[in-house]
């Protein structure tokens, strides 16, 4: 008979997670129906909201990215907050990986890169 390995939580606490989803998608002014994605449907985002679901690793890092946040805050409430520009760049650059030429993801990536720096720059200000 195999033995059953104990399970380690990816999250902290179903309600404490909604509520750091919510604010996160607050924050960066999403509607549910705008953070949706395939897999993902604006109910089921109200029902982890509510603190009713715990979100599979994948879609709680597909909520992070779209939120412009670090999974980590989502999961544990560590704060990493990626900066707005960066976050914008990186969804860009998701795009780009998907559908894009070799000169869209070259220019992605460069775009990335610098406000990456510019963010670098503004933590040591």
């Amino acid at each position: 008979m195999p033995i059953k390995r104990e399970r380690i939580p990816h999250v902290d606490d179903p309600e404490a997670v909604g509520k750091r989803l919510f604010d996160a998608r607050e924050g960066a002014g999403l509607s549910q129906r705008e953070l949706a994605f395939p897999g993902c449907s604006a109910a089921y985002i109200s029902r982890i909201e509510r603190g009713e679901r715990i979100p599979s690793l994948q879609v709680l890092r597909e909520l992070a990215s779209r939120c412009g946040v670090g999974e980590t805050f989502l999961a544990w409430g560590r704060k990493e907050r990626l900066d707005a520009a960066v976050a914008e760049q990186l969804r860009k650059l998701e795009e780009a990986e998907g559908s894009g030429s070799k000169a869209e993801r070259a220019a992605a990536y460069a775009a990335l890169a610098r406000a990456a720096n510019r963010a670098a720059r503004a933590l040591k200000t």
